[in-house]
């Protein structure tokens, strides 16, 4: 295997796999309000499960690269925002402002030579809708 992404599921102590060798093979889902704008925030996690690999100088970007605008004829600069932080407590306001839509975000090393680590690492995803979006459904982010 290799390095996959969860969240933590509370209600039952267990960690939620979201992509496995990179595929999308159960996406986590937001759902924002439209009407007023809303931005949504999620912890998950970035974890090796094989001991055997490491990794170094990991970087990790929302995609698509490019702005998604969301078809809205009053405010036609208005786009969704994905933004990722990487560490363990929430981030705050200026921490999330100070962070671009898509830009990268560096994990330490995972493990070094013949010691694969395989904790969980975490990280914070944050997207947001403009207000007077318009309903639809965004995929393959």
């Amino acid at each position: 295997m290799a390095l996959q992404i969860y969240t933590y599921d509370a209600d039952n102590s267990t960690y939620v796999i979201h992509s496995q060798n990179g595929l999308f093979t159960n996406p986590f889902q937001t759902s924002h309000d439209g009407t007023d704008g809303e931005i949504v925030e999620l912890q998950m996690y970035l974890a090796n499960d094989d001991a055997s690999f490491y990794y170094n100088d990991l970087t990790l970007q929302a995609l698509p690269l490019n702005l998604t605008g969301v078809n809205n004829l009053n405010y036609p600069e208005a786009f969704v925002t994905f933004k990722i932080i990487a560490q363990n407590e929430q981030p705050t306001a200026a921490q999330w402002a100070a962070v671009a839509s898509g830009s990268l975000v560096t994990f330490a090393d995972i493990g070094s030579i013949g010691f694969g680590d395989t904790g969980y690492k975490p990280f914070w995803i944050q997207t947001g809708i403009p207000a007077g979006t318009s309903v639809q459904n965004i995929t393959q982010i």
